[in-house]
């Protein structure tokens, strides 16, 4: 199946749930599979001016292999270095949009300025990037050639993407994990049987959205 098909796939609603609006569902699966697979659940996609799906990457961080041109098993295995890097050299990017479950980093803002790709978007804020914003101000080339960002998202969804990482955290570094993070996880976990063991972001969006 091409990256497409996976894209159209995954954007036909399912009438009994609330489904991820688009261009969300193919970035919060692609979340879910990293988090499944152990890794930091980040996931991300680019989408040309036309919306039509160009290149998506999730976070590959703790697994030994990834496809093709993608990293995996090191720190800098994000979710969008992996869809940028499936990028030509010297291809054109106009009207190009990233779509991210998280607030990238300055290193994925750093990729997105030798990509090409001048708009990102993103689900959930990340407090470890407060004021990334005012990068920029530094001027010149990086002034003209930043991103413009956009986020985050409305709604429950915002809350979910960052609930994904609080997860994350609370299962793979307790002794790191904010205490009102590991209360709110505690409660979702409570409240929504079987979340760790749900296989789509889907079913796990389903379970905890009444509890967000």
């Amino acid at each position: 199946m091409n990256q497409q098909n996976q894209l159209n796939e995954l954007d036909e609603p399912d009438e009994s749930t609330e489904s991820f609006p688009t261009p969300w569902r193919l970035p919060f699966e692609l979340a879910w599979e990293a988090f499944r697979a152990g890794s930091r659940p980040i996931g991300a996609v680019v989408l040309d001016a036309g919306g039509e799906l160009v290149a998506a990457g999730r976070n590959r961080s703790q697994e030994p292999t990834a496809p093709p041109g993608q990293l995996a098993g090191t720190n800098i295995a994000h979710a969008e270095i992996n869809a940028l890097a499936q990028l030509p050299a010297r291809g054109r990017c106009e009207g190009y949009r990233l779509y991210t479950t998280l607030e990238p980093c300055l290193l994925c803002s750093s990729a997105l300025i030798h990509s090409h790709v001048r708009h990102v978007v993103y689900a959930a804020p990340d407090p470890m990037w407060r004021g990334i914003e005012d990068v920029p101000g530094v001027g010149g080339p990086i002034a003209e050639r930043w991103a413009r960002r956009e986020g985050p998202v409305d709604g429950p969804l915002a809350v979910f993407g960052a609930l994904l990482m609080q997860l994350w955290d609370v299962l793979h570094t307790p002794d790191r994990a904010d205490p009102a993070a590991t209360r709110t996880v505690r409660r979702c976990l409570a409240a929504a049987d079987g979340l760790l063991d749900a296989p789509t972001a889907q079913t796990a969006y389903d379970l905890v959205r009444p509890h967000l």
